[in-house]
């Protein structure tokens, strides 16, 4: 089979689907794609929520939740015990199909009507201001969670302790503004970085200690600025970097970013893979167009944040852990051969399903658990099953879902966007293609304003003290302005915060300068070190090389850009 060039529906860019392409199709037995990777790879994110946190109470038994469902949706909302408890149960709310209206309609009336659970937790204990985590004890603000404990402010953290501000990473320990990095402690400001302690500003750095401003280093002591110092001259040095003081840890953030900048960078971040374009890749073999996989992820296409033993997947977003088979997926784990749905686990054979448990054969589910030949909720025979299922997938066809802008859902479509629980701009969508209100709007997606909240700032950030050594206990009472406040930053930014208790604890013992910016604008602030989702065919930036690759840092960028040989030969 040949290759085909298509216009996306969407973008109406050209996009081309290999012979490798129409081949997994065809096994999956589901038609090629209208939309493009990149436009595919939006659509999933904007089903998946960012950091929305509102005030409800449980719709069970009436006590007070936090929820990431916005109140205008009136959805039945239910506590963590109540959710997972026995005296209710999703195939009650089941409905017949109708073969008189769309496919996508009739789901989207079952959405709003099954109970869900306010907050994705799932065995943790006390981190009742937190989404997603699991096994997770004593955190705060902290989303998609593995296994940490005490962690405040993060993002996908896993197996980590004592930390704040971290987003994607594992094993750290008394870390504070960390990203994309593994087996740090006692670290701030580190950057796609492994194995390193007692540092700061550092990016791209293996097994270094004690290092301070520093990029592309390997195995590294004493350094500062990537200036070699023995024991006593570092010690002498670093005292010039006092992080407790606010205007010096600025000055260390601009320096460290020139130095950044001025430092060729390896065309992308893979570590013991083979055979694979993308960025952000471990452990991963045979694949293509992916970004930040871990741990066996193989034989994949146009994969983003998945892990742990997925295989032989196309177009999935945060799923794995021992899954296969998955195409148009955004989330998932312990499952196979699931289709254009959200969140399936230990199932299999599910097609256009949210959070199903331990379930197979079903299409166009919503929370279910332990059920089988399911249909909209509805139980059905085995037999009577898959010929209802034919037949409205033939209905999905013949009667597709046209949204607002004229795009066409037929079978083989993931959701419409403009069906998500979500508002763009509070999905991981605007995280990676950030759009204004009126972008997001043009292109007939939702918007939601922020809520209007009942606060009166006690302290406005220009008057906060520089040095945390001279902050009083009495910050722990004050309402502190964010100060992105009022500047359109785009960034879900909450206008204010405050101080917790064992978050000024952690900023006088790791001896750091109070933030300036909220949670969510720093979260946001951290994002700016992730490259696009996307690829670009560029040339190495280094003087009489004419190496050519796939790179995710746009032509547009600053950075220099170097091949993996040219990188090798300076700084490996």
């Amino acid at each position: 089979m040949n290759s085909e060039v298509k216009n996306c529906q969407n973008c109406k860019l050209n996009f081309t689907i290999e012979p490798d392409d129409f081949s997994f199709y065809e096994k999956i037995k589901v038609p090629p794609p209208t939309f493009c990777p990149e436009c595919r790879l939006i659509r999933r994110l904007a089903f998946r929520e960012s950091r929305p946190l509102c005030k409800d109470t449980c719709d069970e038994c009436g006590i007070n939740l936090v929820s990431i469902f916005n109140e205008d949706l009136n959805i039945k909302t239910y506590c963590n015990s109540c959710w997972w408890g026995d005296k209710w149960d999703a195939i009650d709310y089941g409905k017949s199909y109708d073969f008189s209206k769309t496919f996508f309609g009739q789901f989207q009336d079952l959405r709003i009507t099954v109970p869900r659970e306010a907050t994705g937790q799932k065995n943790n204990e006390n981190c009742e201001y937190s989404n997603g985590d699991v096994r997770c004890k004593d955190c705060v603000l902290t989303f998609d969670c593995f296994e940490s404990i005490n962690c405040y402010n993060s993002q996908v953290a896993m197996l980590s302790r004592d930390s704040i501000d971290i987003d994607s990473v594992m094993n750290a320990d008394h870390s504070y503004e960390n990203f994309g990095s593994n087996n740090l402690y006692n670290t701030k400001f580190v950057y796609f970085s492994n194995d390193c302690i007692d540092a700061s500003f550092l990016f791209n750095c293996i097994g270094c200690s004690n290092c301070f401003g520093c990029v592309n280093l390997r195995n590294q002591k004493y350094c500062i600025w990537n200036i070699q110092y023995n024991k006593k001259e570092y010690e002498e040095k670093i005292k010039e970097w006092d992080l407790g003081s606010y205007t010096i840890n600025q000055k260390a953030k601009e320096k460290f970013m020139d130095l950044y900048y001025k430092t060729p960078k390896r065309f992308a971040l893979i570590t013991n893979s083979s055979n694979v374009t993308g960025n952000d890749i471990r452990n991963t073999s045979d694949c293509k167009n992916c970004f930040f996989t871990r741990q066996g992820v193989e034989n994949c296409k146009n994969i983003f944040a998945c892990g742990l033993l997925l295989k032989d997947s196309y177009d999935a977003t945060f799923g794995g852990d021992r899954s296969e088979i998955f195409y148009e997926m955004n989330g998932g784990m312990q499952s196979q051969r699931c289709f254009f749905s959200r969140a399936p686990n230990n199932s299999h054979d599910i097609e256009y399903s949210e959070r199903l448990i331990n379930c197979s054969d079903c299409f166009g589910c919503i929370n279910l658990r332990n059920k089988k030949y399911c249909i909209l909720n509805q139980q059905y025979k085995k037999e009577d099953y898959f010929e209802m299922v034919i037949k409205i997938k033939n209905q999905m066809n013949e009667m597709p879902y046209i949204d607002k802008m004229g795009r066409i859902y037929k079978y083989g479509e993931y959701f419409p966007i403009e069906l998500s629980l979500w508002a763009y701009n509070e999905s991981w969508g605007n995280k990676y293609l950030p759009l204004t209100k009126q972008q997001a709007l043009d292109r007939g997606y939702n918007w939601r304003e922020p809520i209007s909240k009942d606060y009166k700032i006690t302290v406005q950030v220009e008057t906060l003290v520089d040095h945390i050594d001279n902050i009083e206990d009495t910050i722990l009472n004050e309402i502190i302005e964010c100060e992105h406040r009022d500047k359109s930053c785009n960034q879900e930014c909450n206008e204010v915060f405050r101080i917790l208790p064992n978050e000024l604890q952690f900023y006088k013992q790791m001896n750091l300068a109070l933030p300036r910016l909220c949670p969510n604008c720093r979260h946001y602030e951290r994002l700016k070190f992730m490259n696009s989702i996307k690829l670009w065919n560029r040339k190495c930036m280094k003087d009489s090389c004419n190496n050519k690759f796939e790179t995710s840092y746009a032509p547009e960028r600053p950075e220099i850009v170097y091949c993996e040989k040219c990188y090798q030969d300076e700084f490996i």
